[in-house]
């Protein structure tokens, strides 16, 4: 089973979820180094694996957030006009900004509500650095404001407050971040620039006050039908609820709420009491398709190398295992067919010894079916030929093989003898196709003969 990891690179801390077990180190630095030794350090610690999905959080103060109505329900309209709406509205230019956005809805007349969330390129070379070093790519770079409604839905247990709008403020060490949530979406997000380092003393909690009432009045103008009725704190606000129930009293129908679990509480009690985790444990509990998603191309080349590496190396692995697999089958094929030979073989020599005696009586029965058989017995060729020879023809010789070929040799004293003893040799069934293979003449006691050979195949 893969394990959920989930980082956060804050100015001075870096902050990682395993599974549900939070932990957060100190930075003395934010050098790519010094981020990817704290790290591996915390992996090691947390006994994790190469089997990890990992998730970055960027912080919200270095995230710029805008609210867009936007007469499209096209995505490729809507991310068309995005970009008109960042070469205008932004104080940078397009080449030097990495942007994502969410579509919140469409209004049912003529707009689309999306959340529009640009940051510095520039802001992901340490996070790209300090992963790559590691082997370890993220999966998403995502917006630390959006992983605040996922803590509170697990905090407070009872869902049935979470209906209709409600704000979140979570106090991190060096900024805050008011949050509306508006139909269990993230409607707009405003940053606050003291954190709980800074609220401690008078003249900074003043400060806060100030900018707080006026992050309120920006959220409650952005979406005027989200009815608030309910302020959760998050993070390192536990020791400043009076603070800000104080500024809730003046202004606002707000009433406050401090939310924490017991992660969270396990990890103040160790006296970092000044850090905020909420966003962290909010994404380790959820991350929702929808969210806000940074696309990185070095991030993203780097992880599609590596697929098609993973693709390759399957495939090669394949290949090997079919080709190890023909190659087994066909060794064992063969070795089959040589075991079976070896029987075969072994069967044969033990038969052999049996069937020997059968084969000296097939050989004897053989010999006498040349005589047996009146149709290929030699008797009936020399009972047959004497019955044909005339007075003329005087035999010398006979040779015979039995089923292959009989031929004679003998002498007369004309030629057209010899002619008239093969034509009524060939005009009989048993003597058919007989042939005179040779004449010659010779001298047999003063008298002149004619030798002949006669062939009946």
């Amino acid at each position: 089973m893969r394990t959920k990891v989930v980082i956060e690179l804050a100015e001075s801390w870096l902050k990682v979820s395993v599974g549900r077990k939070i932990t957060a180190e100190s930075l003395p630095s934010t050098e790519p180094a010094v981020i990817s030794a704290a790290l591996s350090r915390i992996l090691k610690q947390n006994k994790s694996g190469k089997d990890i999905d990992v998730f970055v959080v960027l912080n919200r103060n270095k995230i710029t957030v805008r609210r867009v109505d936007l007469p499209s329900q096209e995505p490729k309209e809507i991310e068309q006009m995005l970009g008109l709406y960042l070469m205008r509205q932004i104080p940078y230019h397009k080449e030097e900004v990495c942007w994502a956005y969410q579509n919140l809805g469409f209004d049912g007349v003529s707009n689309s509500h999306i959340v529009l969330a640009v940051a510095l390129k520039n802001v992901f070379k340490n996070i790209v650095s300090s992963f790559t070093s590691l082997n370890i790519l993220p999966e998403s770079i995502l917006m630390s404001s959006q992983g605040l409604p996922y803590y509170v839905a697990d905090a407070l247990g009872d869902k049935s407050a979470l209906q209709g709008a409600y704000m979140i403020l979570d106090i991190d060490a060096n900024y805050s971040d008011l949050v509306l949530v508006h139909n269990h979406k993230l409607g707009s997000s405003v940053v606050i620039p003291q954190g709980a380092s800074q609220l401690k003393s008078d003249q900074e909690k003043e400060r806060f006050a100030i900018e707080l009432k006026q992050a309120l009045s920006a959220l409650s103008n952005e979406i005027p039908e989200a009815k608030c009725e309910k302020l959760f704190l998050t993070g390192a606000s536990s020791q400043r609820v009076i603070l800000v129930e104080g500024v809730l009293a003046k202004d606002f129908n707000l009433k406050a709420q401090y939310l924490a679990v017991k992660e969270y509480d396990s990890f103040a009690s160790n006296g970092l009491k000044d850090v905020s985790l909420s966003a962290v444990m909010g994404f380790s509990s959820q991350v929702a398709k929808d969210d806000i998603k940074f696309i990185v191309p070095e991030l993203q080349i780097k992880k599609e190398m590596k697929s098609k590496l993973q693709q390759l190396m399957i495939l090669g692995v394949s290949l090997i295992y079919i080709l190890i697999s023909l190659g087994g089958i066909a060794l064992v094929r063969l070795i089959q067919q040589q075991f079976y030979a070896t029987g075969l073989k072994a069967k044969v020599t033990s038969l052999s010894k049996d069937t020997k005696e059968l084969d000296d009586v097939a050989n004897k029965l053989k010999i006498a079916r040349q005589y047996v058989d009146p149709q290929a017995s030699v008797l009936s060729y020399l009972h047959e030929l004497n019955r044909l020879c005339p007075d003329s023809i005087t035999i010398t010789n006979y040779n015979w093989e039995w089923q292959k070929n009989l031929s004679f040799r003998g002498y007369a004293q004309q030629i057209p003898d010899i002619l008239d003893f093969t034509n009524a040799l060939s005009s009989s069934k048993i003597f058919k196709g007989a042939q005179n293979r040779y004449t010659r003449r010779r001298k047999l006691k003063d008298k002149d003969v004619v030798d002949f050979e006669i062939v009946v195949k």
